[in-house]
């Protein structure tokens, strides 16, 4: 198996891609427009939000890659430019044809991602010029800044690059990507970009992509909600002179497992990342059906309200997380369940086990805690990542359209 090595630049770990970030006036005075780009041509793929009120740069997006062929992504933050109409799509458009001009690449060969407010028009009167002056940010070292220009309501830039061996060289994948609040994701306002400098085609990228996002950005929640924007793409330039022909090569198997990990790594950052979150938690459902089945059970547990709150509070209430397994796991049979809280297991396929409360609640105050669900009913399971319901959170979104405008 080959080693993952950690390596700086994100985006622009991979030979061959550039990136740049600049603050264009969305935001007053923050990095609000990025552009990541290939100097080589390169495939694509992509998974976007199954929110059916979805953002016009998606519906962009998904016409631009659907040939499996794109240079670039250009990238605004303050602004979602969702429920914006005709003007809104034709706003998306504009973008990757300003970007194609200042990149001599065709509109087609542009990805377009939007992410912020959402019901506003873009303010292209500043985006234009902005983009135009991108060209001169364009750096081989601009892959950690790109990070920045993406933020909305993040408290820090999420990125990483790993480096493994393939035979006597070397093969890069590295990402970028921005959440903390509206975050349950059912790919197929959290945005990712990753890159990677070997060369596959569109079909089986699609295929590893699907994958990685299914064990990732599919498995954590922050609020339940999910976004309008979301959107993960995925873009390879070959420049590395690895090439992956077919799912059944080794080369594939690696290619594969360090995507999964950069797309995991980076969505575990989101969880943390929470808006007023204080605790990251772990959920580990087994003995499921089938990978669906556990995952499925691993998010409504994920949302269950009266969950995340106890686990602010610190208080082990695990009746809260077996009404939560009972509403949500179908065919569940409490007398094959098994139920594990912070370590400590308080129900075990039908009947209560004896537990010291005050172990339990010292081990509750801690800021990582790891639920595990056993169903008793196969052989499959998945990890969900979350964080609990702070006070702080509420607050913060019951301000967010007077705070968004103030602070940025």
């Amino acid at each position: 198996m080959a080693e993952l090595t950690p390596v700086p630049g994100a985006v622009t770990a991979p030979r061959g891609f550039l990136a740049g970030t600049l603050c264009c006036g969305i935001k007053a005075h923050k990095p609000d427009l990025a552009l990541i780009v290939s100097e080589h041509p390169a495939t694509v793929a992509v998974t976007l939000t199954q929110n059916e009120f979805r953002g016009a740069p998606t519906y962009v997006t998904a016409e631009h890659a659907a040939d499996g062929q794109a240079r670039a992504v250009i990238i605004n933050s303050g602004s979602a430019n969702t429920a914006t109409g005709e003007q809104g799509l034709a706003n998306a458009r504009r973008m990757t044809e300003i970007a194609g001009e200042v990149l001599s690449l065709p509109a087609g060969e542009v990805l377009v991602a939007s992410t912020g407010h959402i019901g506003s028009q873009l303010p292209m009167d500043k985006i234009e010029p902005g983009i135009r002056a991108l060209a001169d940010q364009l750096s081989p070292s601009g892959g950690e800044e790109a990070a920045r220009g993406i933020m909305t309501t993040d408290t820090f830039p999420k990125a990483l690059a790993v480096e493994y061996p393939v035979g006597d060289t070397t093969a890069r994948i590295g990402g970028i990507c921005k959440g903390a609040g509206m975050i349950c994701p059912n790919m197929a306002t959290m945005l990712c970009f990753l890159t990677t400098d070997l060369a596959i085609p569109a079909d089986l990228m699609q295929r590893a992509l699907r994958e990685a996002v299914d064990h990732s950005f599919n498995c954590i929640s922050v609020d339940g909600d999910q976004s309008t924007n979301d959107t993960v793409a995925l873009f390879a330039n070959g420049l590395s002179g690895v090439q992956v022909e077919d799912a059944e090569d080794e080369d594939y198997e690696a290619f594969a497992r360090a995507l999964g990990y950069v797309a995991q790594e980076l969505a575990k950052m989101i969880v943390r990342d929470g808006e007023r979150a204080t605790k990251f938690v772990t959920i580990r459902v087994k003995g499921a059906i089938d990978f669906f089945h556990a995952r499925r059970l691993g998010r409504a547990i994920a949302n269950s309200t009266l969950l995340k709150a106890a686990l602010y509070g610190g208080d082990f209430n695990w009746g809260r997380l077996a009404s939560a397994v009972g509403a949500a796991a179908q065919g569940a049979d409490p007398a094959l369940v098994t139920l594990t809280l912070a370590g400590i297991t308080p129900w075990q396929r039908g009947r209560n086990l004896p537990y010291n409360r005050e172990e339990a609640l010292r081990r509750m105050a801690e800021k990582e805690i790891m639920i595990e669900v056993d169903l008793g009913l196969g052989a499959a399971e998945a990890t969900v990542w979350t964080c609990d319901l702070t006070p702080g959170y509420v607050e913060y979104n019951a301000e967010y359209e007077v705070s968004l405008f103030a602070e940025t």
